[in-house]
């Protein structure tokens, strides 16, 4: 008995050595899953839609039962109830779900998250909840996986992809359940089949990335200005091909004239929302809030920051990483309050920042990287923490 014990754990110790990618998962599937179990238990008292920031304020969708449902009193809610309420009726044939909505056109462009965990969940409404949850803890062990074989294949070190975990955007999305992490596995998976001369699938990443978050269109502009740069213009067809599903699937929602605001508030005049940002800082009473939000926000600049500090010196291999890196430097210099103001906004809808300086080659000795994430991975221990 002993002596088959020993020979599978050499057998397995051998298979981690040879594929550090798994190890790299495991040690993933440990962190995700102790992050669900304490969400689960200690601060949702075993209810599965505390997941979802449900606020009083907006009408509970009519698939939820209010004495069963975990509800912050007094909030208006965030994005993971709109999830949830799309994802319980994604074709609408209830018009109590339109009144659960928002932003009705703007939330029904964000599609595939919500169909996603309705098709899992066998369109069952006590099982979807659950299903949205495990797509997200799945997807962060994906991007961990995908992230892994990226390095491997520059010989870099595959241990690197495990800084995903101290990305504090990371348990945010969690914990709230919106479709970002799903997005951001595209928007990885996109890279990794781009650099690894695969458009076709690439063009499929980036067609289900832009279903799940129109932002992702800055990835396939990205990769449209990096093909040509690189002169890989048969790419050019597979990425117009990936545009289609998305183009097609937004002008059918224009043409059911939902109402809601289309979201164009969420930008305006250049780098006007960040001095309002940094004015606002500056002007709010000392507190450990306030220095969590300056600590976040300076985070990201630092990451943009990274990202160009890593790429360029070895601009050949990071060439797709500083187009996008650039384009998204772009969107953040437009951004209003309406992103900038609260932490759990500008940590979601720049959270591929973090993926961007993370993907960057670059083997010289100072530790950038490791700094780096070290710093984020204080303000992710201290979301977990405090969140409530």
């Amino acid at each position: 008995m002993f002596k088959n014990l020993i020979e599978t754990y050499k057998i397995n110790k051998n298979l981690l050595e040879k594929n550090p990618e798994l190890l790299n998962l495991l040690i993933g599937a440990i962190a995700v899953i102790s992050v669900i179990i304490y969400f689960y238990y200690f601060k949702f008292s075993g209810n599965i839609t505390g997941f979802f920031r449900i606020g009083s304020v907006l009408p509970l969708s009519p698939f939820l039962i209010p004495d069963q449902t975990f509800i912050f009193q007094d909030e208006l809610g965030y994005d993971g109830q709109q999830f949830l309420s799309l994802a319980l009726d994604p074709f609408l044939q209830d018009l109590d779900t339109l009144a659960s909505l928002d932003h009705p056109a703007y939330r029904y462009r964000r599609i595939l998250y919500p169909l996603l965990s309705y098709l899992l969940g066998f369109g069952n409404s006590q099982i979807i909840p659950y299903v949205m949850v495990a797509i997200n803890a799945i997807a962060i062990l994906l991007i961990i996986w995908v992230i892994g074989l990226y390095f491997k294949s520059y010989s870099a070190k595959v241990n690197q992809a495990l800084f995903v975990l101290a990305i504090p955007g990371v348990w945010m999305v969690l914990s709230l359940s919106t479709s970002d992490l799903l997005a951001s596995l595209f928007f990885v998976s996109a890279f990794y089949f781009y650099q690894n001369n695969k458009p076709i699938y690439m063009s499929l990443m980036v067609s289900l990335g832009c279903l799940t978050r129109e932002t992702l269109l800055l990835l396939w502009m990205a990769l449209i200005v990096s093909a040509m740069w690189q002169k890989k213009y048969l790419y050019f067809k597979y990425l117009g091909m990936a545009i289609i599903l998305p183009l097609a699937w937004n002008i059918y929602v224009i043409f059911l004239k939902l109402n809601g605001a289309p979201g164009t508030g969420n930008f305006g005049t250049p780098l006007f929302g960040i001095i309002e940002k940094f004015l606002f800082l500056f002007t709010q009473k000392f507190s450990s809030k306030t220095i969590f939000e300056a600590y976040l926000f300076i985070l990201l600049i630092l990451a943009f920051v990274l990202v160009f500090w890593l790429s360029f010196p070895r601009r050949s291999a990071n060439r797709p990483l500083l187009v996008c890196g650039l384009i998204y430097l772009g969107m953040f210099s437009v951004s209003s309050l309406l992103i900038l103001n609260y932490y759990l906004d500008y940590s979601r809808v720049f959270l591929d920042v973090y993926f961007l300086a993370l993907l960057s080659i670059n083997f010289r000795s100072f530790p950038r990287k490791t700094l780096f994430f070290s710093a984020s991975s204080l303000a992710s221990i201290a979301f977990l923490g405090l969140h409530s």
